[in-house]
């Protein structure tokens, strides 16, 4: 019995101690450039529907945006966030209805992400991201708050006043930005001059 446990035992320690390699195993490292391929399918990025009352001053206003695949094939968004808010720029500019188009260049801010004076844009160290598939002819809606509404500070006091918007994918693979278009805001008070 003794003998017969001493083999098992034996035969047993061969097989674990012969499943051990001394040679490295091969390294399993995950190859970005490869994996987030610039995407070169034809697609559009729009504003969804515009409200007529945008306020300054007043929290949780939001805008959708779609991102449209105008291909008649299927694009896979690889380096897609899983927050969506984290895949989109937004910019903004006061500006006089119908004159959008003559804004400088340095006069666009960022509004979203919401960023304070001085500081930069975070990401955390490994964002968490969940590719996206679009089929042709199909929308990714995202929604994207206006947080800049809450503390912007028009050039000067009127009654309405008009914000030129252009919103941007925020992606190395993806480079496809709207077309700058204008909605009116409100101020929060009634006091203000009319013109």
């Amino acid at each position: 019995m003794k003998k017969t446990t001493r083999i098992l035992f034996a035969l047993a320690a061969l097989l674990v101690l012969g499943a051990c390699s001394a040679e490295p195993a091969a390294q399993h490292e995950f190859d970005e450039a490869k994996y987030f391929q610039k995407i070169t399918a034809k697609m559009s990025l729009e504003h969804g529907y515009l409200r007529l009352d945008y306020t300054l001053g007043v929290p949780n206003q939001s805008m959708t945006f779609l991102l449209k695949n105008q291909d008649v094939s299927v694009v896979s968004v690889n380096e897609w966030y899983m927050n969506e808010t984290d895949n989109i720029r937004l910019y903004y500019a006061f500006c006089e209805p119908g004159k959008s188009g003559e804004i400088k260049e340095d006069a666009w801010q960022l509004a979203w992400p919401d960023v304070k004076p001085g500081e930069t844009i975070r990401q955390k160290s490994r964002p968490r991201r969940s590719a996206l598939v679009l089929q042709p002819n199909n929308s990714a809606l995202i929604d994207v708050p206006l947080t800049f509404l809450e503390h912007a500070e028009p050039p000067k006091r009127k009654a309405r006043y008009t914000v030129a918007l252009c919103a941007q994918i925020a992606l190395n693979t993806l480079q496809t930005k709207s077309e700058v278009f204008e909605i009116t805001v409100f101020p929060q008070t009634k006091d203000v001059e009319i013109e």
